[in-house]
């Protein structure tokens, strides 16, 4: 049986809920199905869930500081509550299945935030000197950076030493959750991957693998690993 992916809605415009289509085309063309997770008013309970074998976590935008129980930095972006509240208590609810999880950009800062850990609302509060992380390519799937992995991971046994990704965030991992060490960072020791070390697959990486995937075979293979993990869930 084809493993069905819950992907959590990536948010509102007007009066509609989307999920951008790179991270559809990359999960259907990964040998997953794809079923996309509305924001609601109340959390699925995990056997609500049942009829997932993974989750996918996207990009978006800001995290609502009160939900980190901070005041909102001057530079903190354009937030939705309702859309942030619900990734927050859903990524607790699929992390509780078991499942695997991979955590896009803003995915991977929700999955920090619901394990226990905290952000950089904005790049101007790292407290070093660091690159740009927010690129202005004409392509989504031009590389930016180079984002080094830790050894032993599940990143490094798919990458290697590194990777070259592309990038476009502004906020940063602040303090590590919890069970969720990093995994990979660049050259001014942004955090860019997270691993929790208490399931059996979480992978959180702070670039868009789903732009590079008809690019970059390594990200390909990113996803291939994602949708094996939950082909053994079916």
């Amino acid at each position: 049986m084809i493993p069905i992916i819950g992907i959590a809605s990536c948010g509102f415009t007007e009066e509609k809920q989307f999920v951008s289509q790179p991270y559809i085309h990359a999960v259907e063309n990964s040998g997953g199905f794809p079923v996309i997770l509305p924001c609601t008013g109340y959390t699925p309970d995990p056997l609500s869930l049942q009829f997932c074998s993974g989750f996918l976590f996207c990009g978006g935008n800001d995290i609502t500081p009160a939900l980190m129980n901070e005041d909102p930095s001057p530079e903190n972006g354009d937030t939705d509550w309702q859309t942030d509240s619900f990734h927050i208590k859903l990524m607790k609810t699929v992390l509780a299945s078991g499942k695997p999880v991979l955590a896009i950009c803003r995915g991977m800062q929700v999955l920090n935030i619901a394990m226990g850990g905290s952000i950089y609302q904005d790049a101007s509060l790292y407290p070093r000197a660091h690159i740009g992380h927010m690129q202005r390519s004409r392509k989504r799937s031009d590389i930016s950076h180079k984002v080094i992995f830790k050894k032993p991971s599940m990143l490094y046994n798919i990458f290697g030493n590194y990777a070259f990704t592309n990038s476009f965030h502004h906020q940063y991992i602040k303090r590590c959750a919890p069970h969720l060490p990093p995994s990979g960072h660049t050259s001014d020791q942004v955090i860019e991957a997270l691993e929790a070390d208490n399931h059996p697959f979480t992978i959180g990486v702070q670039w868009h693998p789903e732009c590079m995937y008809d690019t970059s075979p390594e990200m390909r293979n990113l996803f291939a690993r994602f949708i094996q993990a939950a082909a053994k869930q079916v």
